[in-house]
């Protein structure tokens, strides 16, 4: 990419406990910013954020075990900026981590860890078991009957 843009990122991202790779991307682009990540983007994704992102607003990017939400993110007020800030700053609480996501960016609470996508060992039906063998739902439209 060529053209320069004012990353303006706060990256709240968490790393699984075993392997050290992402468990969640948690991203918050600021008013009039882009993401780290942009700076690598080709002209055209550059210019789908461009198109489709409200510069007036903070943006949420998230990846995690049980989805994410793409490269532009969705819109967030200031009240959600600062909860996912709180959830995801240590020492972390349960209760304010299962507020933001349903999948908790990989946390188990058991463990008080966070895990990748692997080693949740998600099945094909989104419940998952961490490395320890606690289980749940990482995808909201799971259910024990489907």
């Amino acid at each position: 990419m060529n053209k320069p843009v004012d990353i303006k990122s706060i990256n709240l991202s968490q790393e699984c406990s075993v392997c050290d790779s992402l468990a969640a991307k948690i991203l918050i682009v600021e008013p009039n910013g882009y993401p780290n990540e942009a700076v690598k983007w080709s002209l055209d994704d550059l210019s789908d954020y461009e198109k489709y992102r409200n510069f007036d607003s903070n943006y949420l990017i998230y990846s995690g075990p049980g989805g994410s939400n793409g490269n532009i993110g969705d819109a967030i007020d200031e009240e959600r900026k600062t909860k996912l800030i709180n959830a995801f700053t240590a020492p972390f609480n349960e209760v304010n981590i299962r507020e933001q996501f349903y999948d908790m960016a990989g946390y188990c609470v058991e463990c008080q860890n966070f895990y990748c996508s692997k080693h949740w060992n998600t099945s094909s039906q989104g419940y998952g078991k961490c490395p320890q063998g606690h289980g749940k739902s990482l995808d909201p439209h799971w259910s024990p009957n489907s």
